[in-house]
């Protein structure tokens, strides 16, 4: 549930963030990009995709590092009107009295969402904890801490580069195992089923695991039914619907080499009291 901040909660938010100095020259100099460009372009507050507008204006090559999608496209929509370079970082009115000998006093509001604080806040705590001023990489971090941040780039089509790991992931896992192919590992094992964990669930298989070598086949019994096969290098990973019963058996048989390995995977969906 997004947080809403009282109206002197966000003014002392905004006298730390603008006057203690906690953000890197960069990146500040990023938000007064998308501050004076909500300004030029009659945006009311600047939020998550105003700063990360901001952002692309200041670290275009670095922020297409980190992200993928269209940002260009974004920057268009958010701010038709936007300048690269030093330019952007002062106002158009300023530019233009500058030329013409005219007075070039210019002054403007700034108005950050309560989101955009939570967002700056949250990179500055990740900096604080390693003694550094927030970097676009402490930015970039926070962000996918939280998964309307995400969502509110995903749908404006731009997502993280790297695969994200989510703790969710194991929250889900119903039954875990790797295996190698050396005589002495255990081909057939049981597990109960978690009350915490609902349907619909799903087997996955893959090949080889951590740094040993891959299995050349293996395939997979599920209560007796084979419901999975694994080969390499044709076809190394495999995830299939799984039916499970109150208790479970799995049954493996595989073709080495010695140091050959898998790992299965069971997972549900783990109930909201687990998370």
């Amino acid at each position: 549930m997004p947080i809403k901040l009282t109206d002197r909660q966000r003014q002392l938010a905004h006298h730390a963030l603008l006057f203690d100095r906690p953000l890197a020259h960069e990146v500040a100099e990023a938000l007064q990009r998308a501050n004076l460009a909500c300004v030029e372009n009659s945006v009311a507050s600047t939020g998550l995709s105003e700063f990360f507008c901001g952002l692309y204006l200041q670290f275009s090559p670095e922020l297409q590092v980190h992200f993928d999608g269209d940002v260009v496209a974004l920057l268009k929509r958010t701010f038709p009107k936007h300048r690269f370079g030093d330019k952007g970082l002062v106002p158009e009115k300023v530019l233009e009295n500058a030329a013409s000998d005219e007075d070039s006093s210019f002054g403007y509001s700034i108005v950050l969402s309560d989101d955009l604080i939570r967002l700056l806040w949250t990179a500055t705590r990740l900096a604080d904890a390693v003694g550094r001023k927030t970097s676009l990489k402490d930015i970039v971090a926070a962000i996918t801490l939280d998964d309307q941040w995400l969502g509110e780039l995903r749908r404006n089509g731009v997502t993280p580069r790297q695969k994200l790991r989510e703790f969710r992931d194991v929250l889900n896992v119903i039954f875990f195992a790797t295996l190698h192919a050396h005589g002495g590992w255990p081909k057939q094992m049981q597990f109960e089923m978690d009350e915490k964990i609902q349907p619909p669930f799903v087997a996955s298989i893959k090949t080889p695991s951590g740094g040993f070598a891959a299995m050349k086949a293996a395939n997979m019994k599920l209560n007796g039914k084979r419901v999975a096969e694994i080969s390499w290098p044709d076809r190394p990973e495999v995830s299939v619907p799984a039916e499970l019963q109150p208790k479970n058996s799995v049954e493996f048989e595989f073709d080495g080499p010695q140091f050959g390995s898998m790992e299965v995977t069971i997972r549900g969906v783990a109930s909201l009291g687990t998370r």
